[in-house]
């Protein structure tokens, strides 16, 4: 399994505010399961959308994987009020997320830039949390 790591508060704002794209600057051709990977530092001053509280950083996790999520699409464009506008001359890629799904216990682990995979271990630890109609596809 791939795991793409992300900063804090984007993890909290994925598993339990909706939110339906991962903004990347970067595009790949992958489609299928990932682990979301709370990177060990907070991305500070974070805008969420207009009507959704920002929770306190010091209340999140961090350095582990706490849940995971499906990527059916990237895109250039989208209607989500989470896929961020670039500025003229760059491009933002809007990764879409479906069938996200929190851990029940955040699994402590080391992440890494772009997609990486997974230890088996870890991936072991995280079926182990999913539903299993979700573990069974991961």
């Amino acid at each position: 399994m791939k795991a793409l790591s992300i900063q804090q508060p984007w993890v909290h704002a994925i598993l339990r505010e909706g939110k339906d794209i991962e903004n990347r600057s970067w595009q790949r051709d992958f489609r299928g399961w990932i682990a979301l990977h709370a990177w060990n530092e907070p991305q500070r001053e974070s805008e969420f959308p207009r009507g959704i509280k920002c929770p306190a950083l010091n209340t999140l996790d961090y350095s582990a994987i706490c849940g995971v999520a499906r990527v059916v699409d990237i895109v250039t464009k989208s209607r989500s009020k989470w896929f961020n506008q670039p500025p003229p001359g760059y491009v933002n890629y809007g990764w879409v997320l479906a069938d996200i799904a929190p851990l029940r216990e955040p699994i402590e682990c080391k992440g890494a830039l772009h997609l990486w995979s997974v230890p088996p271990s870890v991936l072991r630890s995280i079926k182990r949390q999913l539903p299993k109609r979700i573990a069974s596809k991961v």
